[in-house]
């Protein structure tokens, strides 16, 4: 079962790899996927090493001094990022790496299929849901995401990743890969997400509702509606979550399942 397993795809690492693609490079190189996205240094998820199992916390100098060979190192590359996908019912406390200043980060993997998708739930008619249109509507995704950023990842840094996140969707979008939706009251746009594709799967991104109109029902309907649209071209939807934030719950809602998880490591510039 294990093996079994192991040989089986892991959607969430997959369609992870199909943003690195667009504006970057994945190469197999020996245990590791190497990941690197030239363009945009400072995108720590577009520059990274995936690995096929959970790192040991003996594993921090080898695993950095493999990152530097392969991935970059200072001036160019400022940090390092491990992903990897967490098999069964692994746990790991990766405390050596937290002591070097290191997030740690787990999440789920929800799926549905078509046929799991739940009912369609009412929501205030003000709520506009709709593909992208212009710039404008750009602008406004960049400004909620410079509000969400506060404080959090140094600002520079943070705005040459933004600007490469962006080009990297639209190019997407250009190429009908895929499309970015919002939810609008009136012009103020107060939710956003991704839906893009690779063959029969779709994968949602970034799914975010302004703090102010959290607990609404907008994110929900939202998703829901994308996933509507995104069935009528994929045989499943991947929905990435935060091991314990209560979004995975609203998703299990409209029908997805848990079916995987995927963890990683992040040390960045800041952290020292």
């Amino acid at each position: 079962m294990k093996k079994q397993e192991e040989n089986s795809p892991h959607w969430g690492i997959l369609t992870e790899l199909m943003f690195n693609r667009v504006q970057g490079e994945v190469i197999r190189h020996g245990e590791y996927t190497v990941v690197r996205t030239p363009a945009t240094p400072d995108y720590y998820f577009g520059n990274l090493l995936v690995l096929e199992h959970a790192p040991r916390n003996q594993d921090r100098p080898r695993l950095e001094n493999d990152f530097r060979q392969l991935v970059g190192a200072p001036p160019l590359i400022k940090h390092h990022t491990f992903l990897w996908p967490v098999r069964g019912d692994a746990t790991m406390t990766p405390d050596a790496f937290i002591e070097a200043g290191y997030e740690f980060s787990e999440n789920t993997v929800l799926i549905a299929h078509p046929q799991d998708l739940a009912a369609a739930a009412q929501y205030s008619p003000e709520i506009t849901l709709r593909r992208y249109r212009n710039a404008a509507d750009w602008s406004d995704w960049q400004a909620l995401k410079i509000a969400e950023n506060a404080g959090h990842f140094p600002e520079q840094e943070f705005l040459r990743y933004l600007a490469g996140l962006q080009a990297m969707y639209q190019q997407m979008i250009g190429n009908n890969h895929g499309d970015w939706w919002g939810a609008f009251i009136g012009d103020r746009q107060v939710a956003n997400l991704g839906i893009f594709f690779a063959g029969d799967t779709g994968r949602f991104q970034a799914v975010f509702t302004a703090p102010s109109y959290r607990n609404r029902g907008i994110c929900r309907a939202l998703v829901h509606h994308v996933a509507e649209h995104g069935f009528g071209r994929a045989a499943r939807l991947v929905m990435v979550a935060d091991q314990n934030h209560h979004a995975a719950r609203l998703y299990e809602k409209l029908g997805f399942r848990r079916r995987e998880r995927m963890a990683s490591l992040c040390r960045w510039s800041a952290a020292g």
